[in-house]
């Protein structure tokens, strides 16, 4: 017994007992499409399936290589709707007899085979296939399990509570995840309530009712949020995270919660009656952490010793655009140290030689290996001239570095031992070989200083001693010997540290220390401000490929839905430089507020957004308009 699950490129069967492991049904290998004998029973063959989790170990898939006939019986429903929605999705798969590769994404794109594609680097996730039909057909069935299900208002906590939403599309965003489904804001929470794809048609399309048809919902309490972000869905400009903090048992627990809602302007719209309603029962309205006036808040903070480096660095990542529910846009953190070894039995932090150069990104922390990429670039400055200025485009532009400081697969390599399967899922059910995993701090950063693939930063997680258990497999991962015949287990620390916390402490120290606070504004210049793009990015050895500046105004300008689709899935994949903060150096802390004026970039797309402008109380739905977020601000 166990439950049968249809997923975009597979079928899947979840046993009841663990110890069986789950089977995923790739439709790529069935020998037909599935049938269907005395009304209740789904007939297969697979030339190939894979085992998961058997006995509810996290271990490399199992593939099986075997022709094998599935029987499943439904004991409680028809298969009737999922046979016909596999049928579609079979044969939009037989459709596609070869798949796209990371490199066959856009011929034009000039990634050098040995920065961006070197077999020593940390992996780089490969992109999933691009199938127009298939696609349309996903879109489909989430638009039928949308229609099919009316907001279930059982789940209000108030009997009194008053809508001012209608039923709103939305998902959820997780590292590798989005739950689709449909939120309402009410004059007292905020809820999301999952979309579920039934058997039978439900006439109450995109309404509120209380006929029991929906899900059960999460809820998220108005008194509870104390702050939220403008965030980016893939590319585009419409989704928000949501801080709340909440007493738990006498303690402060913190989360928050990023929603993707189908256009900005229902985003904006969506927030500014948040703002609103929060903002009536308190004395100051929330803060938005990607507006102008917060981030020039936390630089005063900052400069005057209210924050210490680590907080300012989170709040300049939120405000770029960084969340940790986005792999594709993880906060980045330095790497602050050079001190790494066995030989390196006691840390001083006086001794600036125990530093990095803060002044230099990664790619030019070696000179040696910084002059390849110089040469590499100017002989594609070369072949532009050569090619006159009709052949130039944007995504042709000359790089000094094919690969970025952060991207997911970077993230992932560092989070390997409290995420290993998110790590399998991307590496088609495998760990990475052995001696590209992350299993000691020095070869890491050795490979950083020496590899002409790696660029790779740090994470926040890096800075923070309760984070401590990525640096440990505490869940006894099998992840293989290296070529020395050593077995991958806890990363590998410094011989100064004594243990991951106390090696994360000193991490923290050093971060903290003088001689970073005085360089630090070097590095913030290079992530957030005046050398992260542009001339002074190339004069500041930092500049990327042309696809790591792509943002929602360029994304918009590109003429076909495919060519959006192949742009947005390479910038993500291979990496996004943050939001441009500040359009002056950085200032220092001997430097006072008053003569940092116009220090703070402005942020010229977002504030020309008027959605929430108006005095209205409610969104109402459009009747006729055809517009596709389905609401207006009604006059108030």
């Amino acid at each position: 017994e166990g439950r049968l699950r249809l997923c975009s490129q597979s079928i899947l069967f979840e046993p009841r007992h663990s110890s069986r492991g789950i089977i995923r049904i790739p439709f790529r290998y069935m020998a037909a499409c599935p049938s269907v004998v005395d009304n209740s029973i789904v007939i297969l063959r697979s030339d190939r399936c894979v085992i998961m989790k058997t006995n509810n170990v996290i271990a490399p898939y199992e593939h099986v290589h075997l022709t094998t006939d599935f029987r499943f019986k439904f004991a409680h429903s028809s298969p009737q709707m999922m046979i016909s929605l596999i049928q579609e999705l079979f044969n939009a798969e037989s459709s596609t007899s070869t798949k796209t590769s990371v490199k066959s994404i856009n011929p034009s794109v000039s990634f050098a085979a040995d920065v961006a594609f070197d077999e020593s680097a940390p992996p780089i996730i490969p992109m999933p296939s691009f199938n127009d039909k298939k696609n349309d057909i996903i879109e489909q069935i989430s638009e039928l399990a949308m229609a099919g299900n009316s907001f279930d208002t059982t789940n209000f906590l108030h009997i009194h509570e008053q809508p001012l939403t209608p039923v709103l599309r939305s998902s959820i965003k997780t590292p590798l995840l989005e739950e689709k489904g449909s939120i309402v804001l009410t004059d007292y929470a905020l809820y999301f309530q999952p979309a579920i794809l039934s058997g039978s048609a439900m006439s109450n399309n995109g309404n509120i009712g209380s006929d029991g048809s929906g899900g059960k919902a999460q809820v998220w309490c108005l008194e509870d949020v104390v702050a939220f972000a403008r965030r980016y869905d893939g590319m585009k400009d419409r989704a928000v995270e949501i801080y709340l903090s909440k007493m738990e048992g006498g303690k402060s627990s913190h989360h928050s919660v990023l929603l993707a809602l189908d256009s900005t302007e229902a985003r904006e719209r969506l927030v500014h009656l948040i703002t609103k309603q929060c903002s009536a029962s308190r004395s100051l309205p929330i803060p938005c952490y990607t507006d102008r006036n917060f981030v020039e808040s936390a630089v005063e903070l900052w400069l005057s010793n209210q924050l210490n480096n680590y907080e300012y660095l989170l709040i300049l990542n939120s405000a770029a655009g960084r969340s940790f529910h986005d792999l594709s846009r993880y906060p980045v953190f330095p790497w602050v140290l050079s001190s790494y070894g066995d030989e390196d039995t006691m840390l001083d932090l006086t001794n600036t030689e125990n530093f990095r150069d803060l002044s230099k990104p990664i790619g030019a922390l070696n000179e040696d290996r910084f002059q390849e990429f110089k040469k590499r670039y100017e002989s594609m400055v070369q072949h532009q001239k050569s090619q006159g200025a009709q052949h130039n485009h944007h995504q042709d532009a000359p790089f000094m570095y094919g690969t970025h400081y952060s991207a997911p697969g970077y993230v992932l390599f560092y989070l390997l031992r409290v995420m290993p399967e998110h790590m399998l899922c991307l590496q088609n059910g495998k760990f990475d070989v052995p001696d590209r995993l992350f299993f000691s701090m020095q070869s890491c950063y050795e490979s950083a200083l020496s590899n002409n693939a790696d660029l790779k930063e740090l994470i926040p997680e890096f800075y923070d001693p309760d984070c401590f258990d990525f640096l440990i497999n505490s869940m006894g991962l099998q992840l293989g010997n290296l070529q020395t015949g050593e077995r991958v287990d806890d990363v590998i620390l410094p011989s100064y540290a004594k243990s991951a916390k106390d090696f994360l402490r000193k991490n923290r120290a050093a971060l903290e220390s003088d001689h970073c606070t005085t360089h630090l504004p070097k590095w913030i210049d290079l992530i957030f401000g005046v050398t992260s793009r542009g001339s002074r990015a190339k004069t500041a050895r930092n500049l990327f490929h042309p696809m790591s500046y792509l943002g929602p105004v360029d994304l918009d300008a590109l003429r076909s839905d495919e060519d959006k689709n192949r742009a947005e899935l390479q910038a993500t994949e291979f990496g996004i430089v943050p939001d441009k903060l500040f359009r002056k150096e950085h200032p220092g802390k001997g430097e006072s507020w008053e003569g940092t004026e116009g220090l703070v970039m402005p942020d010229v797309l977002r504030d020309s957004y008027n959605y929430g402008a108006s005095s209205s109380d409610r969104i109402t739905k459009k009747e006729h308009t055809g517009s596709n977020d389905g609401f207006s601000l009604e006059d108030g």
